[in-house]
């Protein structure tokens, strides 16, 4: 899959090497006369056209120098920060990889497991550069040291435990619920009984399926699914 890369260059925000261009634009007219939109919602292009221009009237610090978090300017903090939350919207938007490169800092940031879901993923942190001599000066890291991991740069950790717990007890209620209600039917109809229970199951899989990437709730989906699954299984031995 391709890595887009996100940059300010010269007041310019950058994608994938081609400015972004005006909010109206066409989204595959000519990069180098208003150069490209990417499909992107135009408040998020507006976002990042700002985030350059700003980022433009601020240094960048020097490799020796503080975090950008201890800058006593507030500036150079903010503009990291923003620039980070637009590059994790960004690769989003584009259901793609992104390379996001701190105008402020100089460091790269790589956001790998950013998906679409409903909500924002959290602000990429920036990668610590720490001194290990106490004197100030700033060790050299490799690319891949100042590369942020999945869960570290775009997405929380997956609470495993209690999400599959929630899975199981969503499923038994399901079962039971779908038994109960549909023995009947499959026991004075037989196939004919069977076929209406998967019919009303079908009409909720549109309503569960939207619903599969939200926080929390994705458990309770997933455990419907399996939970209906089973009790389909079930009603067919029964109904043959």
């Amino acid at each position: 899959m391709r890595v887009v890369e996100v940059r300010a260059e010269r007041g310019r925000a950058m994608v994938a090497g081609v400015p972004l261009g005006e909010a109206g634009d066409a989204g595959v007219g000519d990069p180098g006369a208003g150069g490209r939109t990417w499909g992107l919602p135009p408040d998020l292009v507006d976002a990042l056209r700002e985030w350059a221009r700003v980022a433009a009237s601020v240094p960048a610090l020097p490799a020796a120098a503080l975090p950008v978090a201890a800058s006593p300017d507030p500036a150079p903090e903010t503009i990291s920060r923003r620039g980070r939350r637009l590059a994790a919207r960004l690769s989003v938007e584009l259901d793609a990889p992104v390379d996001y490169h701190d105008p402020v800092t100089g460091h790269r940031v790589a956001l790998r497991a950013v998906t679409r879901t409903p909500y924002l993923p959290p602000v990429p942190p920036l990668p610590v550069r720490a001194s290990e001599n106490g004197n100030g000066a700033t060790p050299h890291l490799p690319p891949e040291a100042q590369e942020l991991d999945a869960a570290t740069a775009a997405a929380e950790p997956t609470p495993w435990g209690v999400g599959l717990l929630l899975v199981a007890l969503v499923a038994g209620v399901v079962l039971l619920a779908n038994l109960a209600l549909a023995a009947p039917l499959v026991t004075g109809l037989g196939v004919i009984g069977l076929a209406v229970d998967a019919a009303v199951v079908a009409g909720l899989v549109p309503a569960l399926w939207l619903n599969r990437h939200v926080p929390t709730w994705r458990w309770a989906v997933y455990g419907t699914f399996v939970g209906t699954g089973l009790a389909l299984v079930f009603l067919a031995v029964a109904a043959f």
